[in-house]
């Protein structure tokens, strides 16, 4: 409770403070235009100019109960244990100055302290595109540029944390641009990580896609996305996945401190949407060359999943065709929105320092309530899989039921 109070009082404070802006200046400026907006939950202010302002955020709360493969992990049984947690309590600020300039800001809020989890600074005066300088996702794979808020499954699917974009965004360049049907990205990372020299890691990630509309409220995705990077000498990498159940606090797979020195991934994305029918789909692989410290080793990655979804009362997911990612349900009717979801997923981790290779299968089914447009319930069904994973001891699978209670404003 102390936590929620800090946060809804920060946004309190940055609310005030826009209000007080908004007002000054209709007070000052005689020829221009304020429009103020709470529609989204959220606050918005406009001018004529092309200037504008917009605060908004989430709050996610998650509660876990799981036992096998997860249990294993954190208390050495297998029995059935649940945990609970503010998965994300995140303020966000946005806006542009003029036609050409834009700006995002996002803050989370955890243990009464706030940190920067990803920003930038836009110029969208391109013919084909923008420029975007700051910290924010790297261009790889559909599910993991879908926002937090409206992926289908409480949490991602294991593939697209196993490779080297992972953790908290990072300082980056990038270009990111649409023309017809088609839409790219482009990116320089700056891993925020030296190697032993003192060097920066740097990574280069590219992504190329397609949005091909088929009928009335119908389209079909395709892209894939290319990253390389050379860690530099010295470095070591982490490969781990929690499958699917975030508040356990060990991974049944968790392969730490690894000497590697350079990488490449690719992935393919495919999507069909027609009406409230949903079908994606994607096919990840990242392959490591061994370094010098730590445990060195050539690793190998393989991951995929397929998904299937359906709005029981007839809307259509959302859909971004100039970045190539998903978006919102919004419910039209007062009982809101129903959907529901299953996915499947494997993969395989081969680590050559050890003895077997690892490989995982996780069954993912879901029914999400979309109150409103900023409401939503979402209850996963997780049945999980694992052979030779490094930190589950005798336990090779298991079950777990996972809950969401989400507000974004």
């Amino acid at each position: 409770m102390r936590h929620t109070v800090r946060f809804l009082g920060l946004v309190s404070l940055i609310a005030a403070f826009c209000w007080g802006s908004a007002a000054f200046a209709g007070a000052v400026t005689s020829k221009e235009e304020i429009m103020i907006s709470t529609t989204g939950g959220g606050i918005k202010i406009k001018s004529n100019n092309g200037n504008s302002f917009a605060i908004g955020g989430m709050i996610q709360y998650d509660y876990d109960s799981y036992d096998g493969i997860w249990n294993y992990a954190d208390n050495g049984d297998d029995d059935t244990a649940s945990e609970s947690e503010f998965r994300r309590t995140r303020v966000t600020l946005k806006g542009t100055s003029g036609q050409d300039w834009a700006y995002y800001l996002t803050v989370d809020v955890d243990e009464g302290e706030a940190e920067v989890n990803s920003g930038y600074l836009a110029y969208k005066g391109l013919a084909l595109g923008k420029i975007l300088v700051g910290r924010f996702k790297a261009p790889f794979g559909l599910e993991e540029l879908t926002s937090d808020k409206w992926i289908n499954t409480i949490e991602r699917s294991p593939a697209s944390g196993l490779g080297f974009l992972v953790g908290k965004p990072s300082f980056q360049v990038a270009v990111h641009g649409h023309g017809g049907p088609l839409f790219w990205q482009a990116a320089l990372i700056d891993e925020d990580k030296e190697d032993e020299d003192g060097s920066d890691a740097y990574s280069i990630a590219t992504r190329l896609g397609a949005h091909m509309p088929i009928g009335e409220g119908s389209f079909v995705h395709l892209a894939g996305s290319y990253a390389t990077r050379d860690f530099g000498d010295g470095a070591t990498q982490r490969f781990s996945t929690r499958l699917g159940t975030h508040t356990i606090q060990s991974r049944p797979i968790d392969f730490k401190d690894i000497g590697v020195d350079d990488a490449d991934q690719f992935g393919l994305e495919g999507a069909l949407v027609m009406g409230p029918l949903s079908l994606q789909g994607e096919y990840h692989q990242a392959d490591f060359d061994a370094g010098d410290e730590g445990t060195p080793s050539d690793v190998d990655i393989e991951g995929s999943y397929v998904q299937a979804s359906y709005v029981l009362t007839g809307e259509t997911r959302g859909y971004k065709g100039k970045s190539g990612k998903f978006d919102r349900v919004k419910p039209k009717g007062p009982m809101g929105a129903w959907e529901l979801v299953a996915k499947y997923a494997d993969g395989e981790l081969d680590v050559e320092a050890e003895a077997e290779k690892t490989e995982y299968e996780l069954l993912t089914l879901g029914l999400n309530w979309y109150a409103t447009n900023n409401v939503r319930f979402m209850l996963n069904y997780l049945d999980a899989d694992a052979d030779h994973a490094n930190n589950s001891g005798d336990e090779d699978d298991g079950q777990a039921m996972s809950f969401r209670a989400q507000y974004v404003f």
